[in-house]
C-alpha cells in the first residue's frame, strides 16, 4: 500500500506540473520502451514527452516559411503529452498494457486563402487517443545470457478530442488535434540478446552489454474528416550499460518512416517522410520498487514529404513504480 501511495504522489505531482506549462506539427518521441512482466507484476508509468517544431524543412534541407505556397504556411507547433501507462503481467509470457494520453498542444500558422494572409493561433489541452496492446514472450538460451523475444498487437482507440478550438471559435485541423478520430491497429516484436560482461565505472560490478531489436508497424484507419493518417514504420535498435549500481546508462538509434496521409482518398503532399534519430539516455533505480529515465533525441538525417515543421531535439522523461500483486 505505501508503493502505492508513495507513486500516486509522484504522478499528482508530475501532474500538476504540466498544468503550470502550458503534417500541420503533430509530433511524438519514437522509442522502444518494452518491457515483459512476471505472472501478477503490475507496473505504473507516466511519461513526459516536450517537442519543439520550430524548424522549417523541404525534404531533407532546412528551409523557411512559405518556401512552398499553400493554404497554409505552418509557423510552429509545440507538443507535449503526458501518458499514464498501466502493464499487467498474466503470465510469465502473456501481458497486457493500457495507454491514456493527455496532450497539450500549440499551433500557429498564416492562412492564406482569405485574401490577404492571416495569422492564426491555437493553445489547447485535451485526452488523447487510447491504446489497448497485448504481448506474448518468451526467452530461449541459458542463464543470464539467454534471449528473449516477444510479439505485441493491438489497437489505437478513437477515444481523443477531434473539437478543440482557439479563442476565435475556429476548431484546430484534424492533423492537430488530440485525438485522430480513427481505429487504426498496431503490431510488433522486441528482440533482446545479453551480448557479453563489461567492467562497470564503479568497478566492482559487471555489466551485461546486451543488443535491443524492435520493430512495429501501425495501420491507420480512416479518421475525423474523412483524413487518414499515414502508415507509420518503426525501427529501434539499443544497448545499455550500467556505470553505477543504480544508474544505466541507455542508448538507441531509432528510425520512422510515415507514408503519405490522406484526405477523402487524395494524397496529401506535406505529410510523411522518414526521420532517423540518436536517442542517448539515463536510466536511474530509485528502489526495488521505484525506477525513472530521461531520453533526449536528437535527429541526425530529416526527409520530409513536401514542406513540413521539424524539431531540433526531443525529450522524454518516465518514472515508474512496479509491484507483485501475487506476493
Amino acid at each position: 500500500m505505501k508503493r502505492f501511495i508513495s507513486l500516486f504522489s509522484i504522478l499528482g505531482v508530475l501532474e500538476f506540473a504540466n498544468r503550470l506549462e502550458a503534417s500541420c506539427g503533430t509530433a511524438s518521441c519514437p522509442l522502444n520502451t518494452h518491457k515483459n512482466l512476471n505472472k501478477g507484476g503490475l507496473e505504473l508509468t507516466l511519461n513526459r514527452e516536450y517537442i519543439n517544431q520550430n524548424r522549417i524543412f523541404v525534404g531533407s534541407d532546412k528551409s523557411f516559411i512559405g518556401a512552398i505556397s499553400g493554404h497554409h504556411d505552418e509557423i510552429q507547433t509545440i507538443n507535449e503529452k503526458t501518458t499514464l501507462k498501466f502493464s499487467y503481467g498474466l503470465s510469465d509470457a502473456l501481458g497486457l498494457n493500457l495507454e491514456l494520453p493527455s496532450i497539450h498542444r500549440e499551433h500557429s500558422h498564416i492562412h492564406n486563402h482569405m485574401g490577404a494572409p492571416i495569422y492564426e493561433s491555437w493553445n489547447f489541452s485535451g485526452f488523447g487517443d487510447m491504446v489497448v496492446t497485448g504481448q506474448y514472450g518468451f526467452s530461449f538460451g541459458q542463464g543470464e545470457k539467454a534471449a528473449e523475444l516477444s510479439f505485441w498487437a493491438g489497437a489505437k482507440l478513437a477515444t481523443g478530442v477531434t473539437d478543440a478550438k482557439n479563442a476565435d471559435g475556429d476548431q484546430a485541423e484534424i492533423t492537430v488535434q488530440p485525438g485522430s478520430g480513427s481505429t487504426d491497429w498496431i503490431f510488433g516484436l522486441n528482440f533482446r540478446k545479453p551480448l557479453f560482461n563489461v567492467g562497470s565505472a564503479a568497478g566492482e560490478l559487471h555489466s551485461l552489454l546486451p543488443v535491443i531489436v524492435g520493430f512495429s508497424y501501425q495501420l491507420n484507419g480512416e479518421g475525423k474528416e474523412d483524413f487518414r493518417f499515414g502508415d507509420v514504420f518503426l525501427t529501434h535498435l539499443g544497448t545499455e550499460y550500467q556505470i553505477l549500481p543504480r544508474a544505466t546508462l541507455l542508448f538507441q538509434g531509432n528510425l520512422r518512416h510515415q507514408r503519405f496521409g490522406e484526405e477523402d482518398g487524395s494524397q496529401d503532399d506535406n505529410t510523411g517522410g522518414t526521420w532517423a534519430y540518436a536517442s542517448p539516455a539515463l536510466g536511474v533505480q530509485f528502489s526495488d520498487a521505484f525506477s525513472g529515465y530521461t531520453y533526449l533525441q536528437v535527429p541526425v538525417y530529416v526527409n520530409v514529404h513536401g514542406i513540413q515543421q521539424v524539431a531540433k531535439l526531443n525529450w522524454q522523461m518516465g518514472l515508474s513504480a512496479n509491484v507483485n500483486l501475487l506476493q
